[in-house]
């Protein structure tokens, strides 16, 4: 496959943009059109909001159960093909949730799209991991993030429109068409990027520490005060987050105020024209104040807009101020967007970032899973204001955790990184002198 890819990955390489922004950008085009039709092709099997909750639960639950293979086979067989397998399994997924005959049928394809997302995002984040250096690995998480936004820009409000005049089927059969398109340049542009798999240039394979290849070293690593912190943090930011990012807002939309999917088209594309610019910003702000200092603020600021939105359910707003209290929710939601997956590739072990991923991601991933259906149920059985509220409790979990607990990452990692510096020179001048 040619030449491997750079240690210290330049931001705008051509490399990168032609293997991580504008394949984000594409994916989140394709799915992004098939998520204001989701709610409603739902609703049309004659399913309560409680039930129709389980196509973004289904969705999780095929994120869920891809971490654990995924990050496994990361390792295994490395990055390369883990990262191209999962926009095909997506294209098939899209293809048949159209003709998904049954309700049951309709989950199980949602559950593949899950499983098929969370593959490429995974191995994804195992080659920024792999190439960036610490000074740049929050600006090309979250420009992947910003450019994928600039994708979901004009999906929602394409995907609804297409629903509305030619049938649902539309939007899903142009997704699948997407993933297809942008899988194929792939082949011939991504490498891999496992430590253990480069090749010197005297052609000998870049040796890995003792028992990288178990689990033994990641679980010790894993059962550190620091980082049992960090994953009961990284799992309240999927509860509070998965709701929203999955649909429990549209289906809110849905049953509380009649929306049909051109309306939620609009309405989506409106919300992330608004956010456009933050991921932009902050990855530059992170990579140059920490992380910290951005990821406790922006929590803060997305647990107040979901109280604004708690009042929507507890007084029965108009319309309008739904509108305006849905913009705000997906607004601030877009400044925490990303964060925990910087804070993820900061501390993942060098000797086994896939075995890290296995357990960080499905840890991740069962907060996203449980958040829609814990939200329907909370609706369903006490308001949609007190659910609102649930979620804005887990936002301030992650804020005073990552502020008062976590610590400094950054510098903990450059701290790391010099020290693994210096001791492959001294290894090298060890080698040279004999």
């Amino acid at each position: 496959m040619g030449v491997l890819l750079s240690q210290r990955s330049e931001l705008l390489s051509r490399h990168q943009i032609l293997s991580l922004y504008l394949p984000s950008m594409v994916l989140a085009l394709g799915s992004s059109m098939v998520a204001p039709v989701i709610p409603v092709y739902a609703k049309s099997f004659d399913v309560a909001l409680s039930t129709a909750a389980l196509v973004f639960v289904a969705y999780n639950m095929g994120a869920l159960a891809a971490t654990f293979p995924a990050g496994y086979l990361i390792d295994r067989i490395g990055r390369r093909p883990v990262l191209l397998s999962g926009p095909l399994l997506e294209a098939l997924a899209a293809l048949m949730t159209p003709f998904a005959g049954s309700f049951t049928l309709l989950l199980f394809w949602r559950f593949l799209s899950g499983a098929a997302n969370q593959t490429w995002q995974q191995s994804r984040l195992a080659v920024i991991a792999d190439t960036a250096h610490e000074r740049e690995r929050a600006r090309q998480v979250q420009w992947m993030l910003g450019v994928a936004r600039a994708g979901q820009l004009l999906g929602p409000a394409v995907g609804g429109l297409l629903s509305a005049a030619f049938g649902i089927a539309v939007p899903f059969l142009l997704h699948a068409g997407l993933m297809v398109l942008i899988v194929l340049p792939s082949f011939w542009l991504i490498q891999e990027s496992a430590p253990d798999r480069q090749r010197s240039s005297t052609g000998a394979t870049t040796p890995t520490p003792a028992g990288a290849g178990g689990w033994r070293p990641v679980l010790a690593y894993l059962f550190t005060f620091q980082m049992l912190t960090f994953l009961v943090i990284q799992f309240m930011a999927t509860m509070c987050r998965g709701g929203q990012e999955h649909g429990s807002l549209n289906l809110y939309a849905v049953y509380a105020y009649g929306l049909g999917p051109a309306e939620l088209g609009l309405l989506s594309t409106a919300a992330v024209a608004f956010g456009l610019p933050v991921p932009f910003l902050i990855g530059y702000l992170m990579d140059r104040f920490g992380r910290r200092a951005i990821i406790t603020p922006g929590f803060t600021l997305y647990a107040l807009a979901l109280i604004l939105m708690a009042f929507t359910g507890f007084l029965s707003s108009p319309v309008m101020v739904f509108l305006v209290s849905y913009v705000l929710v997906q607004a601030t939601m877009g400044t925490t967007g990303g964060t925990m997956q910087v804070l993820g590739t900061d501390l993942a072990p060098r000797f086994a970032r896939g075995r890290f991923f296995a357990i960080w991601r499905g840890i991740a991933q069962l907060g996203s899973a449980l958040s829609p259906g814990i939200f329907a149920l909370i609706a369903d059985r006490v308001s949609p204001g007190v659910g609102f509220v649930y979620l804005a409790g887990c936002a301030m979990v992650v804020a005073i955790g990552v502020g008062a607990v976590l610590g400094n990452t950054l510098k903990q990692v450059e701290a790391r990184e010099a020290e693994v510096k210096q001791e492959a020179e001294g290894e090298r001048e060890a080698t040279e002198g004999s």
